[in-house]
Protein backbone atom coordinates (compact mmCIF):
# COMPACT_ATOMS: atom_id res chain seq x y z
CA UNK A 1 0.00 0.00 0.00
CA UNK A 2 1.08 3.57 -0.41
CA UNK A 3 2.82 5.10 2.58
CA UNK A 4 2.12 8.70 3.51
CA UNK A 5 5.10 10.94 3.15
CA UNK A 6 4.45 12.58 6.49
CA UNK A 7 4.82 9.20 8.17
CA UNK A 8 8.23 8.47 6.76
CA UNK A 9 10.00 11.73 6.06
CA UNK A 10 12.87 12.92 8.21
CA UNK A 11 15.99 14.94 7.52
CA UNK A 12 19.37 14.00 8.89
CA UNK A 13 22.19 16.52 9.21
CA UNK A 14 24.74 13.98 10.39
CA UNK A 15 27.25 12.41 8.07
CA UNK A 16 26.89 8.75 7.18
CA UNK A 17 29.85 6.39 7.38
CA UNK A 18 30.14 6.37 3.63
CA UNK A 19 30.02 10.11 3.13
CA UNK A 20 33.47 10.86 4.57
CA UNK A 21 35.53 9.29 1.84
CA UNK A 22 35.21 8.58 -1.85
CA UNK A 23 33.96 5.05 -2.56
CA UNK A 24 36.33 2.32 -3.78
CA UNK A 25 36.22 1.43 -7.42
CA UNK A 26 36.26 -1.75 -9.49
CA UNK A 27 38.66 -2.79 -12.20
CA UNK A 28 37.67 -2.36 -15.84
CA UNK A 29 35.54 -5.44 -16.47
CA UNK A 30 33.38 -4.35 -19.37
CA UNK A 31 33.79 -6.00 -22.69
CA UNK A 32 32.26 -3.03 -24.46
CA UNK A 33 35.44 -1.03 -24.07
CA UNK A 34 37.69 -3.90 -24.94
CA UNK A 35 37.20 -7.61 -25.41
CA UNK A 36 40.86 -8.30 -24.73
CA UNK A 37 43.59 -6.92 -22.55
CA UNK A 38 46.47 -8.00 -24.73
CA UNK A 39 46.87 -6.56 -28.19
CA UNK A 40 49.49 -7.13 -30.87
CA UNK A 41 51.79 -4.14 -30.92
CA UNK A 42 53.29 -3.24 -34.29
CA UNK A 43 56.75 -1.75 -34.47
CA UNK A 44 56.84 1.85 -33.34
CA UNK A 45 56.54 4.66 -35.86
CA UNK A 46 58.85 6.72 -33.70
CA UNK A 47 62.31 6.69 -35.19
CA UNK A 48 64.45 6.07 -32.18
CA UNK A 49 67.54 5.97 -34.35
CA UNK A 50 66.87 9.64 -35.00
CA UNK A 51 66.19 10.22 -31.34
CA UNK A 52 69.47 8.61 -30.36
CA UNK A 53 71.26 10.66 -32.98
CA UNK A 54 69.78 13.84 -31.53
CA UNK A 55 70.93 12.84 -28.06
CA UNK A 56 74.42 12.04 -29.35
CA UNK A 57 74.64 15.41 -31.09
CA UNK A 58 73.48 17.15 -27.94
CA UNK A 59 76.06 15.37 -25.81
CA UNK A 60 78.83 16.07 -28.32
CA UNK A 61 78.26 19.82 -28.03
CA UNK A 62 77.60 19.85 -24.29
CA UNK A 63 80.64 18.39 -22.52
CA UNK A 64 80.13 18.78 -18.77
CA UNK A 65 82.81 20.15 -16.49
CA UNK A 66 84.47 18.09 -13.79
CA UNK A 67 82.40 19.90 -11.18
CA UNK A 68 79.08 18.99 -12.79
CA UNK A 69 79.78 15.57 -14.30
CA UNK A 70 78.48 13.74 -11.21
CA UNK A 71 75.03 15.30 -11.63
CA UNK A 72 74.78 15.02 -15.42
CA UNK A 73 71.94 13.00 -16.94
CA UNK A 74 73.10 9.82 -18.60
CA UNK A 75 72.44 9.27 -22.31
CA UNK A 76 70.09 6.37 -21.43
CA UNK A 77 68.04 8.58 -19.11
CA UNK A 78 67.91 11.31 -21.73
CA UNK A 79 66.60 8.88 -24.33
CA UNK A 80 63.97 7.60 -21.88
CA UNK A 81 62.90 11.14 -21.02
CA UNK A 82 62.56 11.98 -24.70
CA UNK A 83 60.48 8.84 -25.23
CA UNK A 84 58.08 9.91 -22.49
CA UNK A 85 57.82 13.42 -23.89
CA UNK A 86 57.17 12.14 -27.41
CA UNK A 87 54.56 9.61 -26.29
CA UNK A 88 52.76 12.19 -24.15
CA UNK A 89 52.68 14.58 -27.09
CA UNK A 90 51.08 11.93 -29.30
CA UNK A 91 48.54 11.02 -26.60
CA UNK A 92 47.66 14.68 -26.18
CA UNK A 93 47.04 14.91 -29.93
CA UNK A 94 44.75 11.87 -29.85
CA UNK A 95 42.45 13.35 -27.21
CA UNK A 96 42.48 16.94 -28.46
CA UNK A 97 42.98 17.17 -32.23
CA UNK A 98 39.61 16.68 -33.97
CA UNK A 99 40.84 15.42 -37.35
CA UNK A 100 42.52 12.18 -36.19
CA UNK A 101 40.52 9.35 -37.73
CA UNK A 102 39.14 6.52 -35.62
CA UNK A 103 41.10 3.93 -37.58
CA UNK A 104 44.37 5.67 -36.74
CA UNK A 105 43.76 5.96 -33.00
CA UNK A 106 44.32 2.33 -32.01
CA UNK A 107 47.43 2.10 -34.20
CA UNK A 108 48.96 5.23 -32.71
CA UNK A 109 48.18 4.09 -29.16
CA UNK A 110 49.80 0.71 -29.82
CA UNK A 111 52.87 2.43 -31.25
CA UNK A 112 53.10 4.65 -28.17
CA UNK A 113 52.74 1.64 -25.88
CA UNK A 114 55.52 -0.19 -27.71
CA UNK A 115 57.90 2.63 -26.77
CA UNK A 116 57.48 2.13 -23.01
CA UNK A 117 56.99 -0.70 -20.58
CA UNK A 118 53.39 -1.66 -19.82
CA UNK A 119 53.65 -0.17 -16.32
CA UNK A 120 55.15 3.08 -17.62
CA UNK A 121 52.50 3.50 -20.28
CA UNK A 122 49.66 2.72 -17.87
CA UNK A 123 51.06 5.23 -15.38
CA UNK A 124 51.39 7.89 -18.10
CA UNK A 125 47.76 7.44 -19.14
CA UNK A 126 46.54 7.71 -15.54
CA UNK A 127 48.64 10.71 -14.49
CA UNK A 128 47.14 14.25 -14.56
CA UNK A 129 49.71 15.43 -17.10
CA UNK A 130 47.42 17.15 -19.66
CA UNK A 131 46.15 20.48 -18.32
CA UNK A 132 45.81 18.97 -14.85
CA UNK A 133 43.79 15.95 -15.98
CA UNK A 134 44.45 12.45 -17.27
CA UNK A 135 44.34 11.40 -20.90
CA UNK A 136 41.27 9.30 -20.10
CA UNK A 137 39.47 12.34 -18.71
CA UNK A 138 40.02 14.26 -21.95
CA UNK A 139 38.96 11.24 -24.01
CA UNK A 140 35.60 11.33 -22.19
CA UNK A 141 35.10 15.09 -22.14
CA UNK A 142 36.07 15.49 -25.81
CA UNK A 143 33.96 12.46 -26.77
CA UNK A 144 36.86 10.38 -28.11
CA UNK A 145 35.37 7.02 -27.26
CA UNK A 146 37.69 5.14 -29.61
CA UNK A 147 40.66 6.62 -27.74
CA UNK A 148 39.18 5.58 -24.39
CA UNK A 149 38.74 2.04 -25.70
CA UNK A 150 42.34 1.94 -26.93
CA UNK A 151 43.70 3.28 -23.62
CA UNK A 152 41.66 0.77 -21.60
CA UNK A 153 43.55 -2.14 -23.17
CA UNK A 154 46.63 -1.17 -21.18
CA UNK A 155 45.00 -0.55 -17.79
CA UNK A 156 43.95 -3.44 -15.59
CA UNK A 157 42.88 -1.31 -12.62
CA UNK A 158 42.36 2.41 -12.24
CA UNK A 159 44.55 4.30 -9.79
CA UNK A 160 42.72 6.35 -7.17
CA UNK A 161 43.76 9.58 -8.90
CA UNK A 162 42.50 8.32 -12.25
CA UNK A 163 39.24 7.05 -10.74
CA UNK A 164 38.50 10.46 -9.24
CA UNK A 165 39.29 12.11 -12.56
CA UNK A 166 36.99 9.73 -14.44
CA UNK A 167 34.17 10.33 -11.98
CA UNK A 168 34.57 14.05 -12.60
CA UNK A 169 34.52 13.49 -16.37
CA UNK A 170 31.34 11.36 -16.27
CA UNK A 171 29.68 13.91 -14.02
CA UNK A 172 30.65 16.79 -16.33
CA UNK A 173 29.26 14.97 -19.38
CA UNK A 174 26.12 13.60 -17.63
CA UNK A 175 27.18 10.10 -18.73
CA UNK A 176 25.59 7.56 -16.38
CA UNK A 177 26.02 4.73 -18.91
CA UNK A 178 29.80 5.18 -19.04
CA UNK A 179 29.96 5.72 -15.26
CA UNK A 180 28.41 2.27 -14.78
CA UNK A 181 30.37 0.70 -17.63
CA UNK A 182 33.69 1.71 -16.08
CA UNK A 183 32.64 0.48 -12.63
CA UNK A 184 33.12 3.88 -10.99
CA UNK A 185 30.17 3.72 -8.62
CA UNK A 186 29.81 2.97 -4.93
CA UNK A 187 31.06 -0.45 -3.94
CA UNK A 188 30.75 -1.74 -0.39
CA UNK A 189 33.59 -3.90 0.91
CA UNK A 190 31.10 -6.48 2.19
CA UNK A 191 28.53 -6.40 -0.57
CA UNK A 192 30.80 -6.67 -3.59
CA UNK A 193 32.31 -10.11 -2.76
CA UNK A 194 28.88 -11.24 -1.53
CA UNK A 195 27.25 -10.29 -4.82
CA UNK A 196 29.89 -12.23 -6.75
CA UNK A 197 29.54 -15.31 -4.54
CA UNK A 198 25.75 -15.23 -5.04
CA UNK A 199 26.19 -15.00 -8.81
CA UNK A 200 24.23 -11.77 -8.67
CA UNK A 201 24.40 -9.43 -11.66
CA UNK A 202 25.36 -5.79 -11.02
CA UNK A 203 22.61 -3.42 -9.99
CA UNK A 204 21.27 -1.20 -12.74
CA UNK A 205 20.38 2.49 -12.96
CA UNK A 206 18.82 4.10 -16.02
CA UNK A 207 18.74 7.90 -15.95
CA UNK A 208 16.29 9.92 -18.03
CA UNK A 209 16.96 13.60 -18.69
CA UNK A 210 15.37 15.81 -21.33
CA UNK A 211 12.65 14.13 -23.41
CA UNK A 212 9.96 16.44 -22.08
CA UNK A 213 11.50 16.89 -18.63
CA UNK A 214 12.65 20.31 -17.50
CA UNK A 215 16.32 21.28 -17.54
CA UNK A 216 16.43 20.90 -13.77
CA UNK A 217 14.64 17.54 -13.67
CA UNK A 218 15.64 13.89 -14.02
CA UNK A 219 14.23 10.44 -13.33
CA UNK A 220 16.42 7.54 -12.17
CA UNK A 221 15.01 4.00 -12.56
CA UNK A 222 16.88 1.76 -10.13
CA UNK A 223 17.08 -2.05 -10.00
CA UNK A 224 18.73 -3.64 -6.95
CA UNK A 225 19.04 -7.39 -7.47
CA UNK A 226 18.70 -10.02 -4.71
CA UNK A 227 17.77 -7.06 -2.56
CA UNK A 228 16.42 -8.76 0.57
CA UNK A 229 19.13 -11.41 0.78
CA UNK A 230 21.98 -8.94 0.37
CA UNK A 231 20.53 -6.41 2.82
CA UNK A 232 19.99 -9.13 5.43
CA UNK A 233 23.70 -9.94 5.35
CA UNK A 234 25.35 -6.54 4.85
CA UNK A 235 22.72 -4.28 6.53
CA UNK A 236 23.89 -1.53 4.18
CA UNK A 237 23.12 -1.52 0.47
CA UNK A 238 23.63 1.39 -1.89
CA UNK A 239 23.79 2.37 -5.53
CA UNK A 240 25.54 5.39 -6.99
CA UNK A 241 24.69 7.11 -10.26
CA UNK A 242 25.25 10.24 -12.36
CA UNK A 243 22.31 12.59 -13.00
CA UNK A 244 21.71 16.31 -13.16
CA UNK A 245 25.43 17.03 -13.45
CA UNK A 246 26.09 15.41 -10.06
CA UNK A 247 26.81 12.02 -8.50
CA UNK A 248 24.05 10.73 -6.22
CA UNK A 249 23.85 7.74 -3.90
CA UNK A 250 20.69 5.98 -2.72
CA UNK A 251 21.27 3.76 0.32
CA UNK A 252 19.28 1.30 2.41
CA UNK A 253 20.77 1.01 5.89
CA UNK A 254 20.05 0.65 9.61
CA UNK A 255 19.90 4.01 11.39
CA UNK A 256 21.21 4.73 14.89
CA UNK A 257 17.61 4.65 16.15
CA UNK A 258 17.32 0.98 15.16
CA UNK A 259 15.00 1.67 12.22
CA UNK A 260 15.69 1.00 8.58
CA UNK A 261 16.28 4.03 6.38
CA UNK A 262 16.52 5.00 2.75
CA UNK A 263 19.08 7.76 2.41
CA UNK A 264 19.71 10.13 -0.49
CA UNK A 265 22.97 12.06 -0.64
CA UNK A 266 25.56 13.58 -2.96
CA UNK A 267 29.02 12.13 -3.54
CA UNK A 268 32.28 13.88 -4.29
CA UNK A 269 33.08 15.80 -6.44
CA UNK A 270 29.46 16.97 -6.83
CA UNK A 271 28.26 20.53 -6.46
CA UNK A 272 25.60 21.25 -3.79
CA UNK A 273 21.94 20.96 -4.79
CA UNK A 274 18.48 21.86 -3.52
CA UNK A 275 16.44 18.78 -4.47
CA UNK A 276 12.73 18.15 -4.30
CA UNK A 277 12.52 14.36 -4.37
CA UNK A 278 9.84 11.75 -4.95
CA UNK A 279 10.81 8.11 -4.44
CA UNK A 280 8.54 5.26 -5.52
CA UNK A 281 9.20 1.66 -4.45
CA UNK A 282 7.19 -0.42 -6.90
CA UNK A 283 4.82 -3.12 -5.66
CA UNK A 284 4.31 -6.46 -7.41
CA UNK A 285 1.26 -8.70 -7.55
CA UNK A 286 1.81 -12.00 -5.73
CA UNK A 287 0.11 -15.32 -6.59
CA UNK A 288 -3.44 -15.44 -5.33
CA UNK A 289 -3.75 -11.66 -5.06
CA UNK A 290 -6.68 -10.23 -7.03
CA UNK A 291 -6.19 -6.54 -6.21
CA UNK A 292 -3.14 -4.82 -7.71
CA UNK A 293 -1.01 -3.52 -4.82
CA UNK A 294 0.07 0.09 -4.53
CA UNK A 295 3.67 1.14 -4.41
CA UNK A 296 5.36 2.89 -1.51
CA UNK A 297 5.73 6.64 -2.13
CA UNK A 298 8.09 8.94 -0.22
CA UNK A 299 8.40 12.67 -0.81
CA UNK A 300 10.88 15.36 0.23
CA UNK A 301 9.91 18.94 -0.56
CA UNK A 302 11.94 21.15 1.77
CA UNK A 303 14.50 21.98 -0.92
CA UNK A 304 17.21 22.64 1.65
CA UNK A 305 20.81 22.77 0.54
CA UNK A 306 22.28 19.27 0.18
CA UNK A 307 26.09 19.13 0.10
CA UNK A 308 28.43 16.24 -0.76
CA UNK A 309 29.72 14.30 2.22
CA UNK A 310 33.26 14.98 3.33
CA UNK A 311 33.35 18.45 1.82
CA UNK A 312 35.17 21.18 3.76
CA UNK A 313 33.85 23.96 1.54
CA UNK A 314 30.33 24.08 2.96
CA UNK A 315 30.23 24.47 6.73
CA UNK A 316 26.93 26.33 7.17
CA UNK A 317 24.90 24.61 9.87
CA UNK A 318 21.77 24.77 7.71
CA UNK A 319 23.36 22.47 5.14
CA UNK A 320 22.54 18.76 5.01
CA UNK A 321 24.66 15.83 3.84
CA UNK A 322 21.89 13.22 3.89
CA UNK A 323 18.12 13.11 3.39
CA UNK A 324 16.46 9.98 4.70
CA UNK A 325 13.08 8.29 5.01
CA UNK A 326 12.43 5.87 7.90
CA UNK A 327 10.90 2.49 7.06
CA UNK A 328 9.23 -0.46 8.70
CA UNK A 329 10.59 -4.01 8.26
CA UNK A 330 8.57 -4.78 5.11
CA UNK A 331 11.58 -5.88 3.08
CA UNK A 332 12.53 -8.51 5.65
CA UNK A 333 9.39 -10.53 4.92
CA UNK A 334 9.64 -13.51 2.58
CA UNK A 335 6.41 -12.58 0.82
CA UNK A 336 7.01 -8.84 0.55
CA UNK A 337 5.21 -7.20 -2.35
CA UNK A 338 8.08 -4.74 -2.88
CA UNK A 339 10.38 -7.16 -4.69
CA UNK A 340 9.61 -9.11 -7.84
CA UNK A 341 9.74 -12.89 -8.28
CA UNK A 342 13.53 -12.73 -8.73
CA UNK A 343 14.03 -10.74 -5.54
CA UNK A 344 14.79 -7.48 -7.38
CA UNK A 345 13.70 -4.16 -5.90
CA UNK A 346 12.41 -1.66 -8.47
CA UNK A 347 12.55 2.02 -7.52
CA UNK A 348 11.94 5.26 -9.37
CA UNK A 349 13.50 8.48 -8.10
CA UNK A 350 12.20 11.77 -9.49
CA UNK A 351 14.27 14.87 -8.72
CA UNK A 352 13.56 18.53 -9.39
CA UNK A 353 16.46 20.82 -8.54
CA UNK A 354 15.56 24.15 -6.95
Amino acid sequence: MATKASDVLQVDDSKSNHADAPPPYNSILTSTLSTKFVRHRPSSVFSFMNIKQKISNFLAHSTPSKDTISTSVSPADSVQCLKHTTVLSRIRDIVSIPDITSSDVALIVDECAASLSVAEFSDLLQSPNIEGHTALYWAIVNKRREALSAFAVFITKFSSICSSDLRFACMATHDQALFAQLGLGYSDAKDEPLRRSLGCSPDDVQVHEGDGLGENQFIACIRIRMFRRRLHITQDLGVEFVAGGRIWILRFYMGPDGRWRIGLSLSQPSFPARPNAKLLIEAHTKPGCTTPPQGLVMIYENAKLLVPGGSKKYTNLSNFVNIFWSLSDWFLYDNTIYTDSDGTLHAKLEITLG
